[in-house]
């Protein structure tokens, strides 16, 4: 083979063959980076259905170990076993509940629907008496660090009548006439942001 017909690759194919490279390789990357990103949101969004799981089943415990019984607030006044805060604690549900543990059977407990998820709130005993004695127990963030909760979150409480089952927003029920003081179940209503709205029906005191 003669020198003339020795052929290398010119300084013109050399770019060619460097931009095409490069090109592949910001694509390939590009493809990583959208894979990487969807794996940690897919986590991500794993993690708060968990959390989520874990909280729903906290709260259904202490709904279906609610007592009827009446108990007195910090002033004297008689509270029903269960009610929701009128007003501003409109979302701030209260009952008394059994299989405290300890030395005391019952407890009144309250739950607290936050602009980022659920709270709970405990007392020692189930007259509230003294404020200082509550416990706050916030469970995990449901929505990421620059969301909040849709504003169709709340609880609905679900009692039978006449007609057959009815649904309201307020405990205890402010129509007149007889009305029961447990709601056959209470319906938790959370607007999670990318998820949509979830509806967990929970029994009241079985």
């Amino acid at each position: 083979m003669t020198a003339a017909q020795q052929k290398g690759f010119t300084l013109l194919e050399m770019l060619i063959a460097m931009v095409v490279f490069a090109t592949m390789s910001l694509i390939a990357y590009q493809g990583l980076r959208a894979v990487l990103d969807a794996d940690q949101s897919t986590r991500v969004q794993a993690q708060r259905l968990a959390d989520l799981q874990v909280t729903l089943s906290v709260l259904e415990r202490d709904l279906a170990q609610v007592v009827d019984v009446t108990v007195r607030d910090e002033f004297g006044d008689p509270l029903p076993p269960i009610r929701l805060r009128p007003g501003g604690d409109a979302l701030l549900l209260e009952l008394v509940r059994g299989g405290a543990g300890g030395d005391q059977r019952l407890r009144r407990t309250a739950w607290q629907i936050t602009a980022r998820g659920l709270e709970r709130r405990m007392w020692s005993g189930v007259d509230i008496v003294d404020t200082d004695d509550m416990r706050v127990r916030p469970f995990a963030d449901l929505v990421g660090a620059d969301q909040t909760l849709g504003l169709d979150s709340g609880f609905v409480f679900i009692v039978r009548t006449e007609n057959g089952l009815d649904r309201l927003d307020s405990w205890p029920p402010s129509t007149a006439g007889e009305a029961p003081s447990l709601p056959l179940a209470v319906e938790v209503v959370l607007d999670l942001p990318g998820i949509g709205v979830i509806r967990r029906l929970m029994a009241v005191g079985l």
